[in-house]
């Protein structure tokens, strides 16, 4: 073979080699030590993050039903070269509105109204690609006032459990995101997925899944039912452990539309169980009686009321009682019939000091819950800012006393759980506080005169349920006209459980025909569940 050949031939081999070898240190690069930010680069590449679209954690019932998330949602990713006039006018018809991502190929826009003819013209003519979703919130959303609502504009939690629960609730910072091609289409058969920025939280409740609250869904349902064209609030407690199974609120509101709630001059948006105070008439007789018990009051002694009484200059009338008066009696039947006079002059013999110092010790004047964001003190007059003239109107449940459902119910529980002051809670798994607060026998005493007011008293009806309960009516004026808050708050025992439950209702006539029904509806609900 000719020499020049053979030397042009190793010339080439070397050049082969050399260039095999740089070919080697190449990939080794490419494939080992910039493996995972070209990964990264690539997967940022195939990825349509969007926004706009609900990525928070869910708020769940006891038993792990969804409390929100029940509307459909409709989102169409369409080509932004295909969009048009005649394509505008379809996604008018169906109020479609847009949302951001970060794609540079589609516009994304999201609707509720779904209309198959539209949905297949866009998806035959305009290709667009189409999933469902729910919306966060439901027209008729169930306990709104304790779920709370968002900020539109940041998605925050603006109250209720999505203000106290936001750092939990805010989806980790989460995306959500579609596989597309390296042209920037998207895959087909993909769906979208959730893309974590950040790394998780922990939330609340079992398997990460959520906020799980104490409410039972089926017992929320019914008290708002039974709140339906009324204007108050429910509260059904587990008396034992504090757990809140229905929290209700009346009126409603939408959390879809806050808007329109924030221009009105209505109350949609209280909170009445906890944000909201309201004069307790009648049902802190129950306060007075405690403290008559624990200064030394005889429950047998007889008192006879004739319709009027004088306390510290003070007339005070049994204006639901008979003419003539309610006659004699003792505590347990001053109960029964709610004799204003009889408890008047027991707060005049024990002295108002005493009444307000029960009230205190069993959580009236003080926010019940911890950190909750829609809860206020109430009032409970300080010894010093009050005097013997105001005592009578004190031991009523009226005056310058003002006081939540949620603090009301919570009393029913103490006398219920047998005299312990639980601290209430509407998520699972938070631990139990309770305080021993009243002694045994003055807990079966002011259980028998509950009693006596469901067999002879004011909330005398057929009974079913093992029930014991107190009534109360006060006078309001800031409606401007002749309105009462109507209470009844009582506790019952069903399949092994002990129920406090309170009924507020703020425009009323009075207790035994407002606020008791609701409880009695109550009451038969939890028999037949």
């Amino acid at each position: 073979m000719d020499k020049n050949v053979i030397k042009r031939n190793k010339y080439l081999l070397g050049i082969f080699i050399v260039l095999i070898f740089l070919l080697v240190i190449r990939l080794y690069y490419i494939q080992i030590i910039c493996h995972e930010e070209l990964s990264e680069a690539a997967k940022s590449q195939y990825e349509i993050m969007i926004e706009g679209m609900d990525t928070r954690g869910m708020i769940l019932d006891r038993n792990y039903m969804p409390l929100i998330g029940d509307t459909n949602q409709y989102y169409y990713f369409i080509e932004k070269e295909k969009y048009n006039s005649e394509l505008k006018q379809l996604l008018k018809d169906i109020r479609c509105s847009r949302i951001t991502s970060s794609s540079a190929k589609y516009y994304i826009y999201r609707t509720e109204k779904y209309n198959g003819n539209i949905n297949q013209k866009l998806k035959d003519d305009y290709n667009a690609y189409v999933f469902q979703s729910t919306t966060r919130y439901c027209d008729s959303q169930l306990a709104c006032h304790l779920i709370g609502y968002l900020n539109e504009d940041e998605k925050r939690g603006v109250s209720g459990l999505e203000y106290l629960y936001q750092d939990l609730l805010e989806a980790d910072k989460n995306t959500l995101s579609l596989w597309a091609d390296g042209m920037g289409n998207i895959l087909s058969g993909t769906s979208p997925y959730k893309n974590n920025l950040e790394n998780n939280h922990s939330f609340t409740g079992s398997n990460n899944i959520g906020v799980v609250t104490t409410i039972d869904y089926e017992l929320q349902t019914a008290a708002e039912k039974s709140l339906t064209q009324k204007s108050g609030a429910i509260l059904v407690m587990d008396a034992d452990n504090g757990e809140i199974l229905a929290w209700a609120s009346s009126p409603t509101f939408n959390p879809n539309r806050i808007v329109d709630y924030l221009k009105s001059e209505e109350d949609c948006l209280i909170n009445k169980v906890s944000q909201a105070s309201y004069p307790p008439g009648s049902v802190f007789k129950i306060v007075t009686a405690l403290a008559g018990l624990e200064n030394g009051i005889d429950m047998q002694a007889e008192y006879v009321c004739t319709g009027t009484t004088d306390v510290e200059g003070i007339t005070v009338g049994c204006m639901a009682g008979p003419e003539g008066g309610h006659g004699s009696m003792n505590l347990k039947t001053a109960m029964a019939v709610s004799c204003n006079c009889y408890f008047a002059e027991m707060g005049e013999t024990i002295g108002f000091q005493n009444i307000i110092g029960v009230a205190s010790k069993l959580g009236f004047g003080q926010k019940t819950m911890r950190d909750f964001p829609e809860e206020i003190d109430g009032n409970l007059p300080k010894i010093e800012d009050v005097g013997p003239w105001d005592t009578s109107n004190l031991a009523i449940g009226q005056g310058e006393l003002l006081v939540t459902p949620l603090q009301i119910c919570r009393m029913t529980a103490t006398i219920a759980n047998g005299g312990y002051l639980v601290t209430p809670k509407v998520v699972l798994n938070d631990s139990l506080e309770k305080n021993k607060v009243i002694d045994d026998d003055n807990v079966i005493i002011l259980s028998e005169c509950m009693k006596e007011v469901m067999i002879s008293g004011t909330a005398k009806a057929e009974w079913e349920s093992d029930v014991c309960g107190k009534t109360g009516t006060a006078e309001v004026g800031s409606y401007g006209e002749d309105i009462n808050v109507c209470w009844f708050t009582g506790y019952c025992r069903q399949n092994d459980k002990n129920y406090a439950i309170t009924v507020m209702i703020d425009k009323g006539t009075s207790g035994t025909k407002d606020a008791l029904p609701v409880f009695k509806n109550i009451v038969d609900f939890l028999g037949k569940n």
